[in-house]
């Protein structure tokens, strides 16, 4: 018997969607601060200047808390800084969100196949993922430097399908980048309202949701009736 979603494809992003992951975040970003002699950035205001890699997120604390840009010397050693800081404390306090893991055990049992495209380096959303016991549930995991260009570019979003050997399918996410990526690769994109943001371009996802509970009904809705 075909799966109702067989060749279908669920794309999620890491950070703000599938995973919370702004304490860890904020933890290895005010740790390159301090030994920089910067003041830690709230962790509030963390979670809004995650989505496009450490390097911007970096540079974004620098700019609320050092009163300047950095130069690139200075973002350089940050960086270094806050690598090592956190792959050696990835995953402390993050966490998948409530109901993620049911939603995904479900599209997976009516034969779609799940990835993840994140603005995170593979490496580290690989590293993250084992770390949580969450690799294995992925067709394909996508990150940063995997292709040609990270999201808003559609190349990591074509990817996913292709290493999926899906032809359709839906991106979930929870930012304007994702919204973006996912209109560029032809997918309607679900937006987690919970998420990081921005989402100045929310009114052109398919939908938001506010728990994973919700989500079933909007995955299947968008892709059941579509060859």
């Amino acid at each position: 018997m075909t799966a109702i979603l067989d060749g279908k494809a669920i794309i999620f992003d890491l950070d703000g969607t599938l995973v919370d992951t702004a304490g860890d975040l904020a933890a290895s970003m005010n740790h390159a601060l301090a030994q920089l002699d910067v003041a830690p950035v709230a962790p509030d205001k963390v979670r809004g200047l995650v989505g496009h890699g450490a390097k911007a997120m970096l540079r974004r604390g620098f700019e609320l808390n050092g009163g300047t840009s950095p130069s690139e010397e200075l973002l350089s050693s940050a960086l270094s800084i806050f690598l090592a800081h956190y792959e050696q404390n990835i995953a402390v306090q993050s966490r998948p969100f409530d109901g993620v893991l049911a939603l995904i055990e479900d599209v997976k049992s009516k034969g779609a196949a799940v990835s993840i495209c994140t603005n995170k380096r593979e490496r580290f959303a690989r590293l993250l993922l084992q770390t949580l016991k969450m690799d294995h549930l992925f067709a394909a995991i996508v990150g940063a430097d995997t292709t040609s260009a990270p999201k808003p570019d559609p190349a990591p979003v074509v990817y996913c399908l292709e290493a999926s050997g899906a032809k359709d399918g839906v991106f979930i996410g929870d930012s304007d980048t994702d919204i973006r990526a996912a209109k560029a690769a032809g997918l309607p994109c679900l937006i987690a309202d919970f998420g990081y943001g921005p989402l100045a371009l929310a009114d052109e996802a398919a939908a938001q949701f506010s728990h994973y509970d919700e989500t079933p009904q909007l995955v299947y809705g968008l892709l059941e009736d579509k060859p």
